[in-house]
């Protein structure tokens, strides 16, 4: 029988085991066994320090994360009440026989925590320090969103790009009839620019444009939305929004326009812009409505610039 037993892979070997208790110890993640009562029944030293378990202390589950919340030590728990904090977790502690989730550490780890529940009612948990995974995935959704941004944005001005602003045009447009909200396009076209870009040079008409940029931008309410279309073209969307509103959106950009001093280092030559107007009837279409306001554009640079002009269906009004 002793024979049988040396040969037995199942049969309790020493220093196998002294070997186990000291690769668990070094091991560079936790581990801990909780019983059928809730109670901490073996902790490596990583799970310990991992979780603020006090040497030599053997703490029931609640105890354990009563004592993080009360220290600030170990596992984070934002929750002011940990009575209600406790009170939601039950729901999920111990409720399928394995469940893996992430946490967050108070020293600033990310951790993932594997639960594996027993038919005695006994518990394991492994837990993973994966802040390095994190940190990655935090850098690639950080250039996915900049690379979003910047297949919207004009790199010039920031604002929308072209093909953005006439997307978005089109959602606001349903979004306008929904609601029963007017809704105004205007186009935007700085005058003579190409009499800057000649003149002063390209860096003082980019200077120009994002200068112009940034005024439209300051006029409008969250809802609204600008794009650059063009060279020197700009498309308004203003929601909510009729005729009057629009045409005072204008003058407040061309009063700013007008009290603009230009910076010493870069000297801002006085510019004014043109603009159409065309508020949304409820048979438009993106496209009926853009080349309305186009329209009223062409008539507000050729009576003379510096203007705005507005159309309707029938129609065209100064």
């Amino acid at each position: 029988m002793n024979d049988v037993a040396a040969h037995d892979p199942r049969a309790a070997d020493p220093q196998a085991q002294a070997r186990l208790a000291g690769a668990l110890a070094a091991s560079g993640f936790g581990i801990a066994l909780f019983d059928a009562d809730d109670r901490l029944r073996l902790a490596n030293p990583w799970f310990e320090r991992a979780f603020a378990i006090e040497p030599g202390t053997r703490p029931t589950w609640e105890g354990m994360m009563r004592h993080c919340h009360a220290t600030r030590r170990g596992l984070v728990i934002e929750s002011p009440d940990i009575d209600a904090w406790l009170e939601r977790v039950r729901t999920r502690y111990r409720s399928v026989p394995v469940r893996a989730f992430e946490s967050d550490l108070a020293d600033g780890r990310w951790v993932w925590v594997v639960e594996t529940l027993q038919p005695d009612g006994w518990l394991s948990i492994v837990v993973s320090d994966v802040s390095p995974l994190k940190a990655n995935e935090s850098l690639l959704r950080n250039a996915r969103d900049e690379a979003v941004r910047i297949s919207l944005k004009d790199p010039l001005t920031d604002l929308y790009n072209r093909r953005y602003i006439i997307g978005h045009l089109g959602e606001m447009l349903a979004g306008s009839r929904a609601m029963r909200w007017p809704l105004a396009l205007a186009m935007l076209d700085i005058d003579h620019f190409k009499q800057i870009n000649d003149t002063a040079g390209h860096d003082v008409g980019d200077a120009v444009l994002r200068h112009f940029a940034g005024l439209v931008q300051s006029q409008l309410r969250p809802m609204d939305a600008v794009g650059r279309i063009g060279g020197e073209e700009f498309l308004i969307v203003l929601t909510n929004t009729g005729l009057d509103g629009a045409s005072q959106t204008l003058a407040r950009v061309r009063r700013l326009i007008a009290e603009s001093v230009p910076a010493a280092s870069q000297p801002m030559p006085r510019y004014t812009f043109s603009a159409g107007i065309a508020v949304a009837s409820a048979d438009d279409s993106v496209d009926t409505l853009f080349r309305r306001a186009d329209q009223a554009l062409y008539r507000a640079k050729r009576e003379g610039r510096n203007r705005d002009w507005a159309v309707n269906s029938r129609s065209m009004r100064l």
